[in-house]
Order: structure tokens, then sequence, then C-alpha cells
């Protein structure tokens, strides 16, 4: 299963570079979405790259953007991840029902791209002015909601990157 390309991503000089001249634009944040994602900041150890790079996933995660994807993509993404022991039954579900937008029929536009990144601040936001702290479901979705952050802000970086990447208390061998 290949995930492809996500964004707008062109190569120059052997790197991606984001592709101002797309007619796609990400979608700006809002200046509380940004406080929220500074606030849950950011769990490098979240995502086991090192087994990522085993499994010789980076072509395939090349140029991710997690502020520009598609509901579709999210859970092509998610049931990747969980196929090959990444992320949790319960983290895949959660990165496959972001941005899903429901009407009577089912999903309105499953190729409608959102911001992942701000779906998740926007729901911790909310379970926060709400006071929802007391509700147990909503205590339950609270530490997923940051964990489905880091595994995006990790697979971002992941793709961003060219090589090999180092867990936080790792040393790299000379085999590597």
């Amino acid at each position: 299963m290949t995930i492809g390309y996500t964004g707008a991503w062109t190569p120059k000089a052997g790197l991606l570079v984001r592709d101002t001249a797309s007619r796609s634009k990400p979608v700006p944040q809002s200046v509380k979405v940004r406080q929220m994602l500074d606030l849950v900041g950011n769990n490098p150890v979240e995502l086991d790259t090192v087994k990522m790079d085993k499994m010789k996933l980076r072509k395939q995660m090349k140029g991710f953007d997690p502020t520009n994807i598609s509901v579709k993509s999210m859970g092509s993404l998610s049931v990747l991840l969980k196929e090959r022991g990444l992320i949790s039954d319960v983290m895949a579900v959660t990165l496959s029902n972001a941005g899903d937008k429901f009407d009577r029929f089912g999903i309105k536009d499953p190729d409608a791209k959102f911001n992942a990144l701000e779906y998740f601040a926007t729901q911790l936001e909310n379970i926060q002015n709400n006071n929802l702290k007391g509700n147990k479901y909503a205590n339950y979705l609270v530490p997923e909601f940051k964990k489905a952050i880091y595994v995006l802000q990790n697979l971002e970086t992941y793709g961003k990157s060219n090589g090999p990447m180092v867990r936080p208390g790792t040393v790299l061998s000379d085999e590597a």
C-alpha cells in the first residue's frame, strides 16, 4: 500500500521543497490552535522511526503534510501504521476518524483536505473550554488526541528527513 505524496512539494537540488506556486494553500491556523499545539509540545519517541526505516517506509512518507491531508488519506495512513505495529488500535481509530464530517448518508467528501493538527488541537481546546474534564470519556480522549498530534508531527519530521533517524536515548551502531 502506498500513501503517496501529500502536500505540495517539488524536488529542487536533491531536496523536497514546498511548492509556493501551488494552487492548494494550507489552511491558516488560528492563534488559539497554535497556542494549544505549543502547550501539547512534541514527543519524538511516540513513533518508532527506526522501525519505520527498517520497514523502508521513508519513500511512502516523503512529503507528508498533516496540515493538508484528506480524510481518505488519513484512513489509509492509520491502517498502514496499525498493520505494521507502529500504532495501537485505538490510535488507528482516532486518526481515521479525524476530520470526518458526516451527513445522513455518510461522509460528505472523503477527498476534501483538512488540517489534522488543527483538528486535534481544536478538539483538545473544546474539551478544556466546555468543562468536560470530569467526563470520563473526555478524560480518555485527551491523551489519545495528544498522542495523535505527536504521531502526526513525527510523521511530518520523518517525511521531511532524508536519512535514518535516531530515537532519543538510542545510539546508531556502525552497521547502520
